[in-house]
């Protein structure tokens, strides 16, 4: 509560101060604030269908992936540099464009546009086509360079309407609880600059977002195209290669082409081994039956027609056996069923001379070996003779039948194996290409999800021309500037206090000293309250005796020791004061002064141990006051400070509580048998100070009897009737 009250206390001395410079403060914001910038405020919302869209590639949101990440990144286009700078360049365009000096308009207040016209140079005002927004854009784009000397670069990069960071400071990106609408908010102190501001970023924003997610998907799709192209030329060429090649060794059906040669394979090799048995066959039927006949075959065959005809029926049987072999092989022309019916006629007829002349040589006899007859016997030999031909015939076909086979084998062979690289290397092509056509595809259905999510993006709110200001926040720089002054003076006030050693009251005192304070007097007042300066003096002396008195006891030498640690601290004063006030009320008081009644240098008074040592013919009764010569100067003997009733330190509050006032108390306490004994006493002391002892102090007026009850925490308390 001590606490409480001297926080109070602390404020009420500073009061003035308290009052005085805040005022002063909130004066001076109140003049510097007095022709403040009016702040025009405009929102636009863009739905961008990004959470609960549909798209083509399935799943939930136009863009596909992450829905809240993508609408990030769309919040995030509107605020990088590449779009503010774009947003910057166009502003700076429109208001150079429709800007008036003489009248304000939707682009720009009169005032602004008359302090950027004069700002903006003679060389880029050539850059303004009047006519084109947009190639006025393009001059200022191209104008612009990365140095000091240049206007748009430095107008980019400082200026209040149109510099990059100045935009995106005052730029609000919000999403509205995380749904598909975003809420874009900008101001400024032109309610023009602030409406087209938000009007061209509507459009730029939109345009980045669409290059930004096009640009990717465009250059995929030229580079699957490309490689889609490539791949089907190849693809073509690769067939065509076949066809060629097919054309060329006339292949129409590798594999049944394959297959009937190994069928004829198969049947060749049947036929060979039936010939071969056949021929095995006759020779032998032909050489058992010329064993039998004997001479008359040698005769026979030594017959020139017979061996004539034998040879022709043996060229006829080749002959035939060709025809058929190509007849075979596919020659079924009429030409050549001809020739195979005439060699067949010219075969029978032969065959018909031959056996013809075997009659001639026939005899009616028998054989007598067998007991057949021997012209039966030339006919069988006849018969096996031009079977024997007709194989040999056949035989001779087979082999170039064979041959004929063997160079198919041959030539089908490596084509098996060129065919197959070839499908192999179309097969490569073609699943390359179906794979790239497939990706195609796919990069063509993003893109058409793209410009999906892009048409998506549509303005739901277009930003509003604001005619009405926002609210200033004046008041509350004046109420802060007023606050901060209040509280900097407390600071500044709160700061001395803990730092100074001014004892002044009572908590200070006792704080810095540690020696409890018997009471204060008040220094006298020159204004205010000087008719009141005795009153307050005899309720201050009167209070210093109430104190001392108690302490005395009956029957004894009771002695009050004034000290001090320098001089003018009001002790002789006090002692005075006190001695004559103790006197008008009866009590019989000596008082003793140092230099008067005892000198501090002599040895009598340096090496006394008794009180009658400065005074002999002091009385058992009477009351002693003895005022003691500074501490810092002399000493005094322990003997006499334990003699006193109480030790009275006797000081300003108003001065400064030194190093070596505090040793010199120190040595005092030190001294002292009985530490109780010494109390601090106050002179020069503020009115709340002696307040503290003697209750309030004249005059009683309402106000000040207000005051006092305040101070004391008396809340809800009487008001005091002494009011004069």
């Amino acid at each position: 509560m001590d606490i409480f009250r001297y926080i109070v206390r602390f404020l009420y001395r500073i009061r003035w101060y308290l009052a005085i410079l805040p005022m002063i403060s909130l004066v001076v914001a109140w003049f510097m604030t007095r022709n403040m910038e009016r702040q025009y405020d405009t929102n636009t919302t863009i739905y961008t269908g990004m959470i609960t869209g549909y798209n083509i590639e399935g799943g939930t949101g136009t863009a596909g992936g992450n829905s809240q990440v993508n609408i990030n990144n769309l919040m995030l286009i509107i605020t990088t540099d590449n779009t503010i700078h774009e947003v910057s360049l166009r502003l700076f365009a429109r208001c150079m464009m429709y800007g008036n000096e003489r009248k304000d308009n939707n682009y720009i207040s009169a005032e602004h546009f008359r302090a950027l016209n004069a700002s903006v140079p003679a060389e880029v005002k050539a850059l303004i086509n009047r006519n084109s927004e947009d190639a006025t854009y393009t001059s200022l784009k191209a104008y612009e360079k990365p140095t000091r000397d240049n206007f748009i670069f430095s107008l980019t990069n400082y200026h209040p309407y149109f510099g990059l960071n100045s935009i995106t400071s005052r730029l609000k990106v919000t999403q509205f609880s995380k749904s598909d609408i975003i809420n874009i908010g900008y101001s400024a102190n032109d309610a023009g600059i602030a409406y087209n501001t938000l009007d061209i970023l509507n459009s730029v924003f939109a345009n980045q977002y669409q290059q930004i997610r096009y640009g990717e998907t465009n250059n995929v799709i030229k580079f699957f195209e490309r490689e889609v192209g490539r791949l089907y030329r190849m693809l073509c060429d690769a067939e065509d290669d076949l066809i060629a090649y097919n054309v060329e060794n006339r292949i129409i059906n590798y594999g049944e082409q394959t297959k009937v040669l190994a069928g004829l394979e198969g049947s060749q090799q049947v036929s060979d081994n039936d010939l071969l048995m056949n021929y095995t066959i006759t020779k032998s039927m032909i050489d058992y039956l010329e064993s039998k006949l004997g001479n008359r075959v040698k005769n026979i065959r030594t017959n020139q027609d017979f061996t004539d005809r034998v040879k022709d029926i043996s060229k006829l049987q080749s002959r035939i056996s060709n025809l058929r072999l190509m007849s075979s092989e596919g020659g079924n022309s009429e030409e050549a069923q001809l020739e195979l019916a005439n060699a067949q006629r010219e075969l029978e007829n032969t065959t018909a001379q031959v056996r013809s002349l075997t009659k001639d040589f026939q005899a009616n006899s028998t054989s007598t070996d067998m007991g057949v007859k021997s012209n039966d016997l030339i006919d069988k030999w006849l018969d096996q003779v031009l079977l024997l031909e007709e194989t040999k015939a056949r035989m001779s076909a087979q082999d170039i039948m064979r041959k004929n086979i063997d160079r198919q084998f041959l030539f089908f062979s490596p084509i098996g194996a060129t065919l197959g690289r070839k499908d192999r290397h179309i097969s490569f092509v073609e699943s390359n290409y179906m794979s790239m056509l497939g990706a195609l595809n796919q990069a063509r259905l993003r893109q058409r999800n793209l410009q999906m999510t892009t048409a998506t993006l549509r303005v739901l709110n277009p930003p509003l021309f604001p005619l009405n200001a926002l609210p200033t926040n004046r008041m509350m720089i004046l109420l802060g500037a007023f606050i901060l002054t209040f509280v900097l003076v407390a600071v500044y006030f709160f700061l001395i206090e803990l730092l100074d050693r001014t004892l002044r009251d009572r908590m200070r005192s006792e704080r810095i000293t540690e020696i409890p304070v018997l009471g204060c007097y008040p220094k006298e007042s020159s204004l205010r309250y000087r008719r009141y300066n005795k009153t307050i003096g005899d309720m201050a002396l009167r209070q210093l005796s109430k104190a001392l008195l108690p302490h005395f006891k009956t029957g004894q030498q009771n002695v009050l020791n004034l000290l001090s640690t320098d001089s003018s601290n009001g002790k002789s004063y006090i002692a005075q004061e006190l001695e004559n006030y103790w006197i008008s009320i009866g009590l019989q008081v000596r008082r003793l002064t140092y230099d008067e009644d005892f000198l501090a240098d002599d040895s009598k008074y340096i090496m006394s141990t008794s009180i009658k040592d400065l005074c002999p013919d002091v009385l058992p009764n009477e009351i002693l006051i003895v005022e003691y010569p500074n501490l810092n100067d002399h000493s005094i003997p322990s003997a006499l400070l334990n003699l006193g009733t109480v030790n009275l330190m006797v000081t300003r509050a108003n001065r400064t509580w030194k190093d070596i006032d505090q040793k010199a108390l120190k040595e005092v306490n030190s001294q002292l048998e009985n530490k109780d004994s010494l109390y601090m006493y106050l002179t020069e002391s503020n009115r709340y100070a002696v307040e503290e002892f003697v209750g309030q102090l004249p005059p009683y007026t309402r106000f000040s009897n207000f005051v006092y009850r305040i101070s004391q925490l008396g809340l809800t308390a009487t008001e005091n009737t002494r009011a004069n």
